[in-house]
């Protein structure tokens, strides 16, 4: 049995008899993934938004006199920095093995909730040493965020509706650049509120906004498909029944070092990589 249908039959009601074949119904399908999309996607989509602009609301601190009023120079700032991301890259593969232990439902809500902790801290920091310590959590708490918004989305589309939608959570990362500078322009005139300098209420303020959506996230993610509530029992049924046969052909999957080892020998990890670091120079460049 491979860990999709396990999942699937751990939802509980949902009865899944391998003699049964699922009738495609057109206007059930289009129905069905139309109403996914539009309660789930925007939920993922925000996730990823407000990972990008925590973690690069940075750049819109210094232009407000951060690095001066800490009296950092600009190699202590490129530091600060490279910080976020080696735990970012480090708890990628740790996380996801966690997650799948855990839940993305309950586990993605607590990381978005404590990284927006973090980032409101760093409205507070007064020493390069309490700059590092907050931007090496950021990156902690953020670096399990893509791979279990993926395995989240896994457990209501089937494999060959997934891209479309990663590609849509994925884009979430430029609207932040979009508008995060006019958004850090428009809090930077509270510049002298609480006594505080504007770079400050950047973080404090995005950072609080983070923390909100993240404990209201608990209740906006259902579990599984059977825990939608925006779906009616015979779309769930549907999508069940989709998802089963996705995976029919699946071997049951267990964890070995081995199979991590095996992956960084294929061709196509080392050119997806590849890829994937050129979109980040492209997205980070412009933030």
């Amino acid at each position: 049995m491979s860990d999709t249908e396990k999942r699937l039959e751990s939802n509980g009601s949902f009865e899944l008899d391998d003699t049964q074949e699922r009738v495609f119904d057109a206007e059930m399908d289009q129905k069905v993934w139309r109403k996914l999309d539009m309660y789930l996607l925007p939920v993922v989509a925000m996730f990823y938004l407000l990972s990008f602009l925590d973690r690069t609301n940075i750049a819109n601190a210094r232009v407000a006199g951060f690095q001066k009023d800490l009296g950092i120079t600009n190699h202590q700032y490129s530091i600060a920095l490279t910080v976020t991301y080696v735990p970012y890259i480090a708890a990628e593969l740790p996380s996801n093995l966690l997650l799948k232990a855990v839940g993305p439902n309950k586990m993605l809500p607590t990381m978005l909730t404590l990284w927006g902790v973090v980032t409101a801290l760093q409205g507070i920091v007064k020493t390069y040493s309490g700059l590092l310590v907050a931007r090496f959590f950021l990156g902690l708490l953020e670096g399990g965020v893509f791979p279990g918004l993926v395995l989240y989305l896994s457990y209501f589309y089937p494999r060959y509706k997934m891209n479309l939608r990663i590609c849509a959570f994925f884009s979430s990362a430029s609207l932040s650049g979009a508008f995060s500078g006019i958004l850090a322009y428009g809090i930077i005139q509270m510049s002298g509120v609480g006594n505080r300098p504007g770079w400050s209420w950047i973080f404090i303020l995005e950072g609080v906004f983070t923390v909100a959506f993240g404990l209201a996230s608990y209740f906006l993610l259902p579990r599984s498909v059977e825990a939608a509530r925006f779906l009616t029992q015979k779309e769930k049924e549907y999508v069940v029944a989709v998802l089963r046969e996705d995976s029919a052909h699946q071997e049951e999957e267990r964890f070995t070092w081995r199979e991590v080892g095996e992956a960084f020998k294929l061709p196509q990890v080392w050119f997806m990589g590849f890829v994937f670091f050129l979109s980040g120079v492209i997205v980070f460049s412009l933030a």
